[in-house]
């Protein structure tokens, strides 16, 4: 095959037929959750916005995107992703925990294809040390210690941390990990309440916190929507006036409409993948992606996005869709292009990426970036 020219952004998508794919194209397997507990955070529309622009741009490979509903069950995920790679996908991914992954990966390794999962942050994956595996995110220690630099910033010295073991260190680890950075920093955690994913009750954890003395200056929560939102509602109908702090859990759109009063969202902030809702060049590309039909949300559809034309990338530097070279030219020294990073390297951290983490907060009722860098301290997790 002759080396091929690398090319830029162009945008649109088609789904693929089984056996209808050209032994030259780029087959990527979404095992998603387009239904479920995890619908809000699917990548799907971003990245068949981003392989509809790369097919209609004509260099390179075709990208075909082979898609089926997980329905947010992991065992599920990983036989959709089987299906998938017996259909030829040089990358696949499932459900972004290692429930899910970890097995997908086992399995993929078998034909040298990618495990590819464009919002994983768990350290899991990372720690398993799986060699055909790369993150579309950076790990939740550093979330949460870029929280903790803004927490601080924002004038919090103490904090009650929300865990659940329901989405694995991501909801568990991830408080402890903000817990870590916040007291390097100089505050003190409080206390720790725990919580189910799914709860819209939170009148026992808030009555623990009222009755602390002194107040906690914050709460601090890595879960999902609708929970957080009807959290930070409750919190405020009690009285509660402290900064409410999340992961990347609260980066969808339905969480200002969950929260319902504007005035309620003065004081939270989150750590995420992009500044969207800024007016950033993410939000650019998600506006574009939506006059064209794609039914894209938010900042985990600029992920899907990222693996898909850092993908394509990827195969274009190594003038082949052998899934091994692709992998290659995926870690390779300089990175490839991505939507929520001009350039995302793996080369420095293997299966996890390089990138800043934007802080989130709101004025008005509006999204605003607080800060968007590295943090200087990130605890220690592997």
């Amino acid at each position: 095959m002759n080396k091929m020219k690398c090319t830029g952004l162009g945008l649109a998508l088609t789904l693929t037929v089984p056996g209808m794919a050209s032994a030259e194209d780029i087959r990527i397997g979404i095992a998603a959750s387009l239904t479920g507990a995890y619908a809000p955070y699917a990548e799907v529309e971003g990245a068949r916005c981003m392989a509809d622009t790369l097919n209609k741009a004509g260099q390179g490979p075709k990208v075909d995107i082979l898609v089926e509903d997980t329905r947010s069950e992991p065992q599920l995920s990983v036989s959709i992703a089987q299906k998938f790679l017996d259909q030829g996908a040089q990358v696949v991914t499932g459900i972004p925990f290692p429930d899910s992954l970890i097995p997908i990966a086992q399995v993929a390794a078998e034909t040298g294809a990618t495990v590819f999962s464009a919002p994983n942050t768990q350290v899991e994956m990372q720690i398993a040390g799986f060699e055909n595996f790369i993150a579309g995110a950076v790990p939740d220690p550093v979330n949460g210690a870029a929280t903790a630099e803004a927490a601080y910033a924002a004038g919090a010295r103490s904090v009650v941390l929300f865990k659940s073991a329901d989405a694995g260190s991501w909801s568990d680890m991830l408080p402890e990990w903000f817990g870590e950075s916040f007291e390097h920093l100089g505050g003190t955690v409080a206390g720790r309440l725990s919580h189910s994913i799914g709860t819209s009750d939170w009148s026992p954890q808030i009555a623990q916190i009222r009755a602390m003395q002194p107040q906690p200056d914050a709460v601090m929560i890595s879960s999902v929507l609708p929970d957080v939102g009807i959290l930070i509602r409750q919190l405020r109908a009690s009285g509660f006036d402290g900064l409410v702090i999340g992961s990347d859990g609260f980066d969808d759109p339905s969480l200002e409409g969950t929260v319902a009063d504007p005035s309620a969202l003065d004081k939270v902030i989150f750590a995420t993948h992009g500044p969207t809702g800024t007016g950033s060049s993410i939000d650019t590309f998600l506006a574009d992606c939506k006059a064209r039909g794609f039914k894209v949300q938010g900042i985990f559809d600029a992920l899907g996005a990222d693996m898909v034309l850092e993908t394509h990338a990827a195969a274009v530097r190594a003038g082949s869709v052998d899934p091994v070279a692709i992998r290659a030219a995926l870690r390779a020294e300089g990175g490839n292009p991505g939507v929520t990073a001009e350039v995302i390297s793996y080369a420095e951290n293997g299966g996890s990426p390089v990138k800043t983490v934007p802080v989130i907060g709101f004025k008005d009722g509006k999204r605003v970036v607080l800060q968007d860098s590295i943090p200087a301290f990130v605890p220690n997790w592997r």
